[in-house]
């Protein structure tokens, strides 16, 4: 795997699927980033046809090229996310989603925070946008560690937000997880990895902005979300020693249960999530959809506040 001599600073991953507009939006910001070094920009196309022309060949800019992949990986968000890195040449990976834009510090200021604490990831803060609503969400402290993000899911806790070391993404904390079920929480999964690793720094203010469309959540997702987040708290056995991390995420497998109208395995699951703590807030919004109020109605009104379940 390359970790370098190409001669740039960063790679920066951009996933697409069938958002030609907001992705040049995406790619301008990169390329528009004041940090003074070179940077790639790999754009993969996942389940779509590519668009030639959007490359930027380093003979034509050698500063700010930007190459066009189609993923060869497995077919989702974390296969393109690791067939982007698989291709970077830089010491550094970003990652940028077609709907995101990088501010324009972004670069610099992660990257002289990777300088200055050796560390082998950092994040930053968000800009939510949500239909057009902005909604800042600065980073909660300046060093992220492994207890924090079982505690509570951090929104800086991102892979959009994070800045990695080439060679830790491949070895020390691994890549993506491609077979965590429908491609949902691998960007958890990944930093609770990395924060396990070694604690990470954090630029608190927000540098990237996170563009959230308010949409339906189709019923064949929830088996998924259901069986993704099992699979985290699996792989994380240090839940059982924070009751109210653990409690947040058997809350929010209590809800995807109730969204598939199990109701009789959701009061189970919901009895489980108040074993851990009775003050878990998603018990009762699962309660609710299982007495009828539906559950993309209520996913709905919390993105709209900039939450999620």
């Amino acid at each position: 795997m390359t970790t370098g001599g190409a001669g740039y600073d960063l790679s920066v991953v951009v996933s697409t699927h069938d958002r030609p507009l907001q992705l040049r939006e995406a790619i301008a910001a990169i390329r528009a980033q004041d940090h003074p070094g070179p940077i790639e920009t790999i754009v993969v196309w996942d389940r779509a046809e590519p668009e030639p022309d959007l490359a930027v060949p380093a003979e034509v800019d050698a500063h700010r090229p930007v190459h066009v992949l189609v993923n060869d990986r497995t077919p989702g968000l974390p296969g393109s996310r690791n067939c982007g890195a698989a291709a970077a040449t830089a010491p550094v990976l970003g990652f940028c989603d077609d709907d995101d834009l990088w501010l324009p510090s972004k670069a610099r200021r992660q990257l002289d925070l990777l300088a200055t604490t050796g560390s082998d990831t950092v994040v930053c803060g968000l800009e939510l946008e949500v239909d057009g609503t902005p909604f800042a969400r600065p980073g909660s402290e300046p060093l992220l560690r492994y207890a924090h993000l079982l505690r509570s899911r951090r929104i800086e806790a991102n892979m959009v937000a994070a800045l990695v070391r080439t060679a830790a993404f491949w070895d020390e904390i691994g890549p993506l997880d491609e077979h965590i079920p429908g491609g949902f929480a691998e960007d958890y999964d990944w930093m609770l990895r990395a924060a396990r690793h070694q604690p990470v720094p954090v630029v608190v203010d927000p540098l990237i902005r996170v563009r959230w469309v308010v949409r339906s959540h189709f019923r064949q997702q929830w088996p998924s979300w259901e069986a993704a987040l099992r699979q985290v708290v699996d792989r994380n056995p240090e839940f059982s020693g924070e009751p109210r991390g653990r409690a947040r995420v058997e809350g929010q497998i209590a809800v995807a249960i109730a969204a598939q109208g199990r109701r009789r395995d959701a009061l189970r699951q919901i009895r489980t999530t108040l074993g851990w703590s009775m003050l878990e807030p998603r018990a009762a919004i699962a309660l609710a959809i299982v007495a009828g109020v539906p559950a993309e109605r209520l996913a709905a009104a919390l993105n709209r506040r900039g939450h999620g379940i």
